[in-house]
């Protein structure tokens, strides 16, 4: 899949300083690319009410807001699970 990233995306993840959470966004962010399908992302959940807008389950606490829409993957927003909801979507 094609992975797009927005700028709010990269200043949420700039923002984290922990270094284990870099390698884990790493790992999520190469699974998505070399997926074929939405079927094959794992964590991956449907936000309710929304039918492009999910939600990647990064760690425990952490979750990568994107937009699918065929086969491109907007990476819309990152943070912390209490957080995310309020800014996505």
């Amino acid at each position: 899949m094609e992975l797009i990233a927005k700028g709010e995306f990269y200043r949420n993840v700039a923002k984290h300083r922990n270094r284990e959470l870099a390698i884990a966004i790493d790992e999520t962010l190469r699974q998505v690319q070399q997926a074929k399908s939405i079927e094959d992302i794992q964590q991956l959940k449907k936000l309710r009410k929304f039918s492009v807008y999910y939600r990647i389950k990064v760690k425990d606490d952490y979750r990568i807001g994107v937009i699918i829409r065929g086969n491109k993957v907007w990476l819309a927003c990152f943070g912390h699970r209490n957080n995310i909801y309020k800014n996505f979507p």
